[in-house]
């Protein structure tokens, strides 16, 4: 007999709910109101029994909650799966009669879907953000704190960055020593391109914790913008003592020392981030070094490599093809100023460029050297790409100074 738990009526051994009440049962032979004057030698064996048909019906629950959620999702996936063939159909039979072209319209899916999952990452990431402050709070009114850290950060996800900045600014009066919300704001403020406003926090930051990576770096930043070159690369150092494999620390510092003309010492760290990220714009960087260093045949394999792997790099096609032309391989030459053209005809050099006659000089390339990466209200697309470039090794939220742009463009 199997006693039940509940309202302790006995049920046969093979059965599963209580003949009485209802009850699930669990595994109990005898009850000690049952039999009154036997000893309870076996209350642990009991006990053990009770908790193992306890885990059985908690597992048998789940398994079927299971079941339930593989049935819903194979559902969806089937309901996807027509959705899918019904929408290539669509697509093919408009492409058939040249409503729709078929290529434009991948591509604009898969802008459309990169730009979907960067959004979804750099909402977790201000999220990933906001828990780290109210995590640093050391107040008594943490549900206050919690509350305008919280109401800030969504206004930031919605563009209003500057009523959410404005808002965190003022809950530093709630936990004045809150390093984690020093480091958030001169990130932002950084973004917003509102430097004084960055310098004093992130000086703050590098006050309390020496070894905070990013507030170096973003100092190096702010310094080489200031043209303050010597506290740029106090602060590089440092953050290289910090993490010697950062692509950025390394990437910003061989931009330094080309700026102050110590290419040797600009082509070690720009192959080092070359290695760490082949990406064109070190290419670029490396190729202009070697350019400004007179080694013309690595600075073109430099080149080369940097248009190979982004046709649309515009400026690397230029000076790819000022070389040639300098090395009088003029058929050469003129692909790939024809192609700088192509890619960007409101750039009046490239204009210029393709117009010019052989033996004629062409418009002297960009000074070589620092590459702005402070986001500015109407920037280059010379200066997005290497500010995107940035923020994606880096991990900087730039949500807050791609929406500016769009506002002020």
């Amino acid at each position: 007999m199997i006693y039940c738990q509940r309202c302790k009526k006995p049920n046969p051994n093979d059965a599963d709910h209580c003949e009485s009440c209802g009850t699930y049962l669990l595994v109990i032979s005898r009850t000690p109101d049952a039999l009154p004057g036997e000893s309870i030698d076996n209350s642990l064996e009991e006990h053990l029994l009770e908790r193992i048909s306890s885990l059985e019906s908690a597992l048998a629950r789940s398994n079927e909650r299971f079941e339930e959620l593989l049935e819903i999702a194979q559902q969806q996936a089937t309901s996807a799966f027509f959705d899918h063939m019904m929408i290539i159909s669509l697509t093919e039979q408009l492409t058939e009669i040249g409503l729709v072209d078929a290529e434009e319209l991948e591509q604009r899916w898969a802008i459309r879907m990169a730009s979907h999952h960067q959004e979804t990452a750099e909402r977790e990431l201000l999220d990933e953000r906001r828990d780290r402050v109210i995590s640093a709070y050391r107040g008594r009114s943490r549900e206050a704190f919690s509350q305008e850290i919280s109401e800030g950060i969504s206004l930031l996800r919605e563009g209003n960055s500057r009523r959410g900045l404005k808002i965190l600014d003022e809950a530093r009066r709630l936990d004045p020593q809150n390093v984690e919300l020093w480091l958030m704001l001169g990130e932002c403020y950084f973004l917003q391109g509102r430097l004084k406003e960055a310098l004093p926090l992130l000086e703050q930051v590098i006050d309390e914790q020496p070894d905070e990576f990013r507030a170096c770096l973003l100092l190096a930043l702010i310094a080489g913008e200031d043209g303050q070159l010597d506290v740029a690369q106090a602060h590089l150092l440092h953050a290289l003592t910090i993490d010697g494999n950062s692509f950025v620390a390394h990437f910003v510092m061989g931009q330094l020392l080309a700026r102050e003309r110590r290419l040797d010492e600009a082509i070690t760290h720009l192959k080092r981030a070359l290695t760490l990220n082949p990406a064109p714009e070190i290419h670029y960087l490396l190729g202009r070094v070697y350019e400004e260093a007179g080694q013309r045949e690595q600075a073109i394999r430099q080149l080369r490599k940097a248009v190979s792997l982004d046709p649309g790099f515009d400026l690397a096609q230029y000076c790819l093809g000022f070389l040639y032309w300098q090395s009088e391989r003029v058929a050469d030459a003129r692909k790939h100023l024809r192609a700088a053209y192509d890619f960007n005809p409101d750039d009046n050099i490239y204009r210029r460029a393709n117009k010019v006659d052989v033996g004629q000089p062409l418009p002297d390339l960009p000074p070589v050297g620092w590459v702005s990466l402070v986001p500015r209200r109407r920037a280059k697309p010379v200066h997005s790409r290497f500010d995107d470039l940035l923020w994606r090794e880096f991990n900087i939220n730039p949500i807050i100074t791609r929406r500016r742009r769009t506002e002020t463009s």
